[in-house]
C-alpha cells in the first residue's frame, strides 16, 4: 500500500520538493546577498536586533535600498505563502483527483481497506509537506529572518502574522492545509472546488491559530501565576512561545481534519454494495 500511495503521489511530491528545493535557494543566497550589502554600507542588522541608530527612521526599511530592500520583501513573501503552497500541491490532489477521475474504486478493489487507503496517503502527504515546509522555514529563521524583520515597518507587519517568525507555526501550517484540502477533496470529489475552497479556508485558519494560540498561552499564562514551579519553567511567554501555541492549536485542527475525513471515508464504505 506504501508504494501504491507514493506512486499516485509522485507528481505532486516531486513539485512540492523543487518548490521547497527553490525558495530554499533563493532564501540562502537572498539572505548572502543582503549581508554584503549591508555590510558594504555599514549597517548593523543583529538577529531580532537591528541596529537603527542613524540608519532609518520609524516607517522606513534598515536595509540597503534597492537590491536588499527587493530580496528581503521577496523572502518574507516566500516564508507566508510557500506553506500554503505547499500544502495546496499536495492537499488538493490527495482524494479530490481520485474521486473526480472515479480511479478510488479501482484503488479499493485491491483488497485495501479504505481506512488503510486514508490513513496511507494522507501519512505521505502529510509527512512530505512537514519536511519540505521545514526546509524552507529553517532557513528562512537562520538566514534571514533577522534581515526581513526590519521589513515590518514598512507594511509588512501582517505578513509578519502569517509566518511568525517561528518554524513549527510554518510546518503546522503546511501539514493543517494539506489535511484540510485532502479531507475537503474527499468530501467534495472536485479538484476546482477543492482547491477553491481550500484557499478560501486559508485565513479562516490563520485566524483560528492565533485565537487558540492566544487561549493556550493564557491558560499557560495562569497555570505559571499559580503555581511557582511553573512559573520557573514557563518564564515569561515570548513571541517564539506564543507563535509555538499557534502551532499546538493548528495540530489540534489536523487532527479534527483527519477524524472528519476517518468519519467520511467510514459512511462511504457502509453504502458502498
Amino acid at each position: 500500500m506504501n508504494w501504491l500511495a507514493l506512486r499516485l503521489l509522485r507528481p505532486y511530491l516531486i513539485v512540492a520538493a523543487v518548490l521547497s528545493a527553490a525558495s530554499t535557494a533563493f532564501v540562502l543566497l537572498g539572505a548572502r546577498a543582503i549581508g554584503r550589502q549591508v555590510d558594504a554600507h555599514g549597517m548593523v542588522v543583529d538577529d531580532y536586533a537591528p541596529d537603527r541608530t542613524g540608519l532609518c527612521e520609524t516607517g522606513l526599511s534598515c536595509l540597503p535600498a534597492g537590491t536588499a530592500t527587493d530580496l528581503g520583501q521577496a523572502i518574507v513573501l516566500i516564508a507566508a505563502f510557500v506553506p500554503l503552497l505547499i500544502g495546496l500541491i499536495l492537499g488538493v490532489p490527495l482524494f479530490a483527483r481520485e474521486r473526480e477521475e472515479s480511479t478510488d474504486a479501482f484503488v479499493l478493489t485491491q483488497s485495501i481497506p479504505p481506512m488503510r487507503w486514508l490513513s496511507t496517503k494522507l501519512f505521505w502527504a502529510l509527512s512530505a509537506g512537514a519536511v519540505c515546509t521545514a526546509a524552507v522555514a529553517v532557513s528562512f529563521r537562520r538566514a534571514a529572518a533577522g534581515y526581513t524583520l526590519v521589513l515590518d515597518d514598512v507594511g509588512y507587519t501582517l505578513l509578519g502574522e502569517v509566518h511568525k517568525y517561528n518554524v513549527t507555526f510554518m510546518v503546522m501550517q503546511a501539514v493543517f492545509i494539506t489535511a484540510l484540502a485532502g479531507v475537503l477533496g474527499l468530501a467534495g470529489g472536485r479538484t476546482l472546488r477543492t482547491l477553491i475552497l481550500s484557499v478560501l479556508a486559508w485565513p479562516v485558519v490563520l485566524v483560528v491559530a492565533q485565537i487558540g494560540g492566544l487561549l493556550l498561552a493564557m491558560v499557560a499564562f495562569l497555570l505559571s501565576s499559580w503555581s511557582d514551579s511553573l512559573s520557573s519553567m514557563l518564564g515569561t511567554l515570548d513571541g517564539d512561545e506564543t507563535a509555538t501555541f499557534a502551532a499546538l492549536a493548528l495540530a489540534v485542527c489536523t487532527v479534527v481534519a483527519v477524524l472528519i475525513g476517518r468519519r467520511t471515508v467510514a459512511g462511504s464504505a457502509r453504502r458502498r454494495p
